[in-house]
């Protein structure tokens, strides 16, 4: 086969497992290095997108190789270690396939003539535009290991619109600021205390957005939502907080009703490799925007009365990746790069509305038995980012109802190809069937594809279209919910857990896959041990505060088990002028007071809810405070006078004395003395009564839990909360 496969082993998945592992000397060079189908596109072309790859990276030993390794892991971002730790059991180990391209080499195809487009560091190649007389030059470099052409294909765009919405917003119904429809007073869906009003954030246009108070909130969309239980998911706390996705579409309108108060971390467009991925015109064409801004709304979207998306609280990254000024074929390369940008910001959802396959009918095209879930090269991308943990949602096409219609990366093993199905769950004639070439069953899973609610760019309204890439966006939003649930799930276990549960998954077949899903059936499809997503309150997000102490306050979790109990972990860091931890402490309740806090400083609080089973659960969002030019305060109140001191003995080996000074004239104040461990787990309540302030006290440990079992050898917490003000400090217990 004249294809991206000649350029590499049968055995694609054994070779790299291997070398992840070792040093792996040079590939050898294919024969001929510059293929027939890119020959036959720079002839008919004069000038051709083609494929680079290099037979190695610059290695040369196994000191080297380790050296790289370790360089390449560094450069990765702690969120991506962690999701990579998640997905490796544990443990972070880069692999081959993280070390950059050797950048002389880059150099070299750059100087015999070539445009790069883009460098991919899991491919080991860069994509260019040459022309055959600049091919041959670089043919000829000893480190080039093939020369392919970029394939391209159509992109799955939706089959028809329908008319707006009746009633929706449009631009000029938002007033002034643009703010009407969306919800911004205080809610108790949970009669759990009150959440603060929405809030922006001024660097990301983020904001603590509330939850529709019933259905009736979710406008037309309620349809969409409830055909994968996704508003039961949101009634049970699951938004898709914390859990960051990113797009692959044309474009995106951020200032849209639904889209402009959503979080994102990033955007980069892949077309004129700039960081705006809204519309610029020239040389974007005015539509650019369209079919990018109306899938982000399906995934994630927040209009009270008009649309919901069911990942609405997640944050996204935008990624543009489709060129739509003619009908010149989606180049795949955009789709590579995309996926290498997504791994590096530590994404865990990838929402993909785009295929590859046939265009234009030549030679140069990939063929159904390419479909084999590993040959093409987007198939290859798709592969490595579920082994890097990324769950990928992607359109089957809409090339149905033949068998063997979808399109790559559909056709890949580890990911969630979507079909399309009506409101009443009837499979929509063009939705794309399997079977791979190799006789796997896709899709996998379906959702509502047919007169699904979107968001219409042109005029800052809401419509409804037909297609796969209508329901894959779905399907996305309910597995950042899955993920949000299951922190700790791998790729697989998610993928697993949205294939089981779904309506058909006794009887799965090439029409429907396992059939259309069921989101809160697959959240509670593995035991859900970690507390209930909450909210952080005061300080609000972004404001100044005057006068310290600080009272922190958040909403209380719920631990999945009845019963048991969930405590806090707060962490106060200035991030100005100089960035360190101020304090960090263990709470039972939802309050903390800070010490006195200097002026003109910047900080940032998080709280984590931790179960007694040691699961942890991170706020939904990060909160920052100012503190003002003068606090009020000249010097720290009496209360941070209260100090908590070392026990005695430490290491202690069956007894230990904790000695604490309460500060006052003689005022009666609260007072609890708690052990924890390091997971923290309450392990013993020494005192919990009211105490005399102006004095020095001393207290016994037993080394003896609650239930007078002894506590074994370890590290562990004792916390004293006088009044405001909690103190912790860390003990050694040896038997």
């Amino acid at each position: 086969m004249d294809g991206a496969a000649a350029a590499r082993p049968a055995d694609a998945r054994a070779e790299r497992l291997a070398r992840s592992s070792r040093f792996t000397p040079p590939a050898a060079r294919m024969t001929p290095v510059l293929s027939a189908a890119a020959r036959a596109r720079l002839v008919a072309e004069g000038s051709a997108a083609l494929w680079v790859f290099f037979t190695e990276k610059g290695i040369s030993d196994e000191r080297a190789f380790t050296a790289a390794l370790r360089a390449a892991g560094a450069g990765l971002s702690e969120r991506a270690r962690e999701r990579r730790s998640r997905e490796q059991g544990g443990r972070f180990v880069p692999d081959l396939d993280d070390v950059p391209v050797v950048a002389r080499y880059v150099d070299a195809v750059r100087g015999a003539g070539a445009e790069i487009r883009h460098t991919s560091r899991w491919l080991n190649a860069v994509s260019v535009v040459v022309t055959e007389a600049e091919a041959r030059r670089i043919e000829a470099m000893p480190f080039v290991r093939a020369i392919l052409p970029i394939r391209a294909s159509r992109r799955v765009g939706p089959v028809s619109q329908g008319p707006p919405i009746e009633g929706a917003p449009t631009r000029g119904s938002l007033g002034d600021e643009g703010d009407e429809g969306y919800e911004r007073g205080p809610y108790t869906p949970d009669g759990d205390g009150l959440e603060a009003p929405m809030q922006r954030d001024p660097v990301l246009g983020a904001a603590t957005l509330s939850k529709p108070a019933n259905p009736a909130g979710y406008g037309s969309s309620v349809t969409q939502l409830s055909g994968i239980n996704a508003i039961a998911a949101h009634d049970s706390g699951w938004s898709g907080a914390n859990v960051l996705i990113a797009m692959f579409d044309t474009g995106y309108r951020k200032d849209h009703t639904a889209t402009v108060q959503l979080k994102r971390i990033a955007e980069r467009d892949f077309i004129f490799n700039d960081g705006e991925t809204a519309n610029q015109v020239p040389p974007d064409v005015s539509s650019q925007w369209d079919h990018g801004t109306g899938t982000w709304a399906v995934a994630g979207g927040y209009s009270i009365g008009n649309l919901i998306g069911p990942a609405y609280n997640s944050t996204f990254a935008l990624a543009k990746t489709e060129d739509v000024r003619s009908e010149t074929p989606v180049e795949e390369d955009n789709w590579v790069a995309a996926a290498e940008w997504s791994d590096s910001l530590g994404i865990d959802v990838i929402s993909a509305s785009l295929s590859y396959f046939d265009f234009d009918g030549t030679a140069n095209d990939y063929t159904y038995a390419d479909l084999d879930g590993q040959t093409t090269v987007v198939a290859q991308a798709a592969i490595l980012a579920h082994r890097r943990g990324i769950v990928l949602s992607t359109a089957s096409s809409n090339e149905g109802p033949l068998p063997g219609s979808i399109w790559s990366p559909a056709d890949v093993d580890s990911v969630l190809t979507v079909g399309a199905v009506d409101a009443s769950n009837a499979i929509w004639v063009s939705s794309s069937r399997g079977p791979t070439s190799d006789g796997r069953i896709k899709p996998e899973v379906v959702a509502q594809g047919v007169g699904t609610i979107w968001a219409v760019a042109s005029n800052n309204s809401f419509g409804s279209a037909n297609g796969t890439s209508l329901s894959t966006p779905l399907v996305g939003g309910a597995a950042a919910l899955v993920r949000e649930a299951h922190p700790d799930w791998t790729v697989a276990q998610v993928r697993t857990a949205l294939m089981n549960t779904a309506d058909k998954a006794g009887t799965p077949g090439n029409d429907y896959g396992w059939g259309r899903i069921d989101v809160v059936k697959a959240i509670y499809s593995g035991t859900v041990t970690y507390p209930k997503p909450f909210d952080q309150l005061v300080p609000i997000n972004n404001t100044n505060v005057f006068a310290t102490p600080v009272t922190l306050r958040w909403r209380r979790s719920i631990d999945r088990t009845p019963g048991d109990v969930v405590t806090y972990n707060v962490v106060l860091r200035s991030l100005s002028p100089s960035a360190v931890v101020y304090t960090t402490t263990t709470a039972e309740t939802t309050t903390v007071c800070t010490a006195y806090l200097g002026p003109n400083k910047v900080y940032e609080w998080l709280v984590t809810a931790v179960d007694l089973l040691g699961h942890e659960r991170p706020s939904r969002e990060k909160f920052r405070f100012t503190t003002g030019a003068t606090t009020d305060v000249a010097i720290p109140p009496a209360a941070s006078r209260i100090l908590l001191h070392q026990n005695r003995p430490n290491p202690a080996h069956r007894a230990t004395e904790i000695p604490f000074t309460l500060a006052g004239g003689g005022e009666v104040i609260p007072v609890t003395l708690r052990v924890f461990d390091p997971r923290g787990r309450l392990v013993r309540t020494l005192i919990d009564r009211p105490e005399v302030t102006g004095r020095h006290y001393l207290v016994d440990w037993d080394g003896a839990d609650q239930m007078g079992r002894r506590a074994a050898s370890g590290i562990y917490y004792y916390q004293l909360r006088a009044g405001s003000v909690v103190l912790t400090r860390r003990m050694v217990l040896l038997r």
